[in-house]
This record gives structure tokens, C-alpha cells and sequence, in this order.
């Protein structure tokens, strides 16, 4: 799960990544012009963490192209990284408007995840589970610390069940301290 933090900062690299490709795609002469060269040299930092944003949210840029050939194989593209690759462009069809409309769902999906994620800041219930989950986290990282690797020992159904049951002791003792069960029980005998 990201971050309130990450998702803002993605949104951020996403939405000047699609400001600086409207820009580049204005250009008609692409390979030759300076000005092109510039915004294009502006966009390469952004493509590899633009690429992974949308993969995080379930959008992959990667799309399905006919090949060159007669017969020949389907060829998968990457739409973001065919941006440089001028001739990937020209003998795919790569066209402007496919590249916008995937950035375009992928801000409008960090968008929402944002507007979640500024909800979730205020909402103690959130923190008191995320404090839970760490807790029940806590010994795989105190080993992973230690120098183990913890990687399949997450994946087992002990260590599953293991976390479960920290989350639940987790839990309980929180609605006994809260005050929680004595206002069950009284409500409840009080019928």
C-alpha cells in the first residue's frame, strides 16, 4: 500500500511527465529540432518511475503491434519508452493520443487514490490498524535486521497466522483498554 506521501509525489511525476509530452508532441519535425530534443531530454528522467507508476496502479503501457513482416510475430511495445525511440514510432503507429489517454487514466486513478489517502490522514481508525499491522510486522523485520532473509518465511502459512494472531492480541487488548467490552457487556445485560 502507498503512501499518502508517494502516491502525491507519483501524481506529481505523472501530471508534469503528460505536461511535457503535450509539449514534445506539438513538435512536427521531432528527430531534428532543437527545441523537440530539449523537452525530450526534460522527459527521460521521468519515463522510468512513469512507467512504474502506471504499473502500480494496474495500467500497463505496454501494448500489442502487428509485426513489420508478413507472418511475423506480434511485437509488444512499451508506449512510454517508444517515446525515444523515434523509429519504434514511425513503424509501429505509435500515435500522441494512445500516450495521452494512458497518462491521463493514470492521474485520474493517483487522483482518487490521493483524495483516499487524504481521508485516511485524519482517521484514527487507519493509524490504529496501521499500528496493529506493524506490530504483527515487527519480528520479521527485527529479523531481517538481525541479517536473515526473511523472504520465504513471509509467504508461509505459520508466520500468515503467526501475524493474524498478533493483530487480534493487537486488537483486544486495545478494546479492553479502550473501555470498549465494559460498554458491550453493560449494553448487553442490560436488556
Amino acid at each position: 500500500m502507498m503512501t499518502y506521501f508517494e502516491v502525491r509525489q507519483r501524481l506529481t511525476n505523472l501530471t508534469e511527465f503528460r505536461s511535457l509530452f503535450r509539449e514534445y508532441s506539438q513538435f512536427t519535425n521531432r528527430e531534428t529540432n532543437v527545441a523537440a530534443k530539449a523537452v525530450r531530454q526534460k522527459m527521460e528522467p521521468l519515463a522510468a518511475m512513469t512507467v512504474d507508476s502506471l504499473r502500480r496502479v494496474d495500467l500497463g503501457s505496454m501494448v500489442t503491434r502487428d509485426a513489420q513482416t508478413r507472418g511475423g510475430r506480434k511485437i509488444r511495445i512499451n508506449l512510454i519508452k517508444a517515446i525515444f525511440r523515434d523509429h519504434v514510432v514511425r513503424n509501429f503507429d505509435v500515435r500522441d493520443s494512445e500516450v495521452l489517454s494512458l497518462l491521463d487514466r493514470g492521474i485520474s486513478s493517483y487522483q482518487t487514490r490521493l483524495w483516499r489517502q487524504q481521508l485516511n490522514l485524519f482517521n484514527p481508525l487507519f493509524w490504529i490498524y496501521q499500528i496493529g499491522v506493524f506490530l504483527a510486522y515487527l519480528p520479521i523485520l527485527i529479523f531481517r535486521a538481525a541479517g536473515y532473509d526473511t523472504d520465504k518465511v513471509t509467504d508461509l502459512t505459520s508466520m500468515r497466522l503467526l501475524r493474524l494472531a498478533l493483530q487480534v492480541a493487537f486488537f483486544a487488548a486495545l478494546i479492553k483498554w479502550s473501555g470498549l467490552i465494559d460498554l458491550i457487556r453493560f449494553d448487553i445485560l442490560a436488556l
